[in-house]
């Protein structure tokens, strides 16, 4: 009786918080994920912030007004040459391109990629407003420096 006690007495005293072997290896660590930023948005907020904004897709449309409005007037000539109509699709467009650079300036505070519809809007309105800038400029300087026979006299 003396053995027995002995080796349940030891079995009992080493090693008592030990699991079975067997316990030990059927168990995993749990897995850790990565500790969020406290500033970081939510993943469902940061998906919703990544879609451009009511405002830009205005804008775009805003930029292709120009073009439409020379498709349908027969070209840009149609338009720089009627100066009240120029002159409103200029301001329009020059609008959208105010709209699209904020929406930039935005993004890069926030150091994130500008989304794609702000280059599109960029490089669309950008095309009337360089022709508007060109044309108007010949046209201006033509009329300062009486090159066209509006400003001066017949010729005998």
């Amino acid at each position: 009786m003396g053995a027995v006690s002995r080796a349940s007495n030891r079995n009992r005293l080493c090693y008592p918080d030990d699991p079975p072997r067997a316990a030990a290896l059927g168990t995993f660590r749990a897995v850790e994920r990565p500790v969020l930023k406290p500033d970081s948005p939510a993943p469902a907020v940061a998906i919703v912030a990544r879609l451009p904004a009511f405002e830009l897709w205005i804008a775009f449309l805003f930029s292709i007004v120009p073009h439409a409005a020379g498709l349908f007037a027969g070209g840009y000539g149609q338009i720089i040459t009627n100066a009240p109509l120029a002159v409103i699709v200029t301001i329009v467009d020059v609008v959208a391109l105010v709209i699209a650079y904020l929406q930039f300036r935005e993004d890069s505070h926030a150091k994130r990629a500008p989304h794609w519809l702000v280059w599109a809007t960029i490089a669309v309105g950008a095309i009337w407003l360089i022709y508007a800038v060109f044309v108007g400029a010949l046209l201006l300087l033509g009329q300062l420096f009486c090159i066209n026979q509006d400003c001066r006299g017949p010729i005998r």
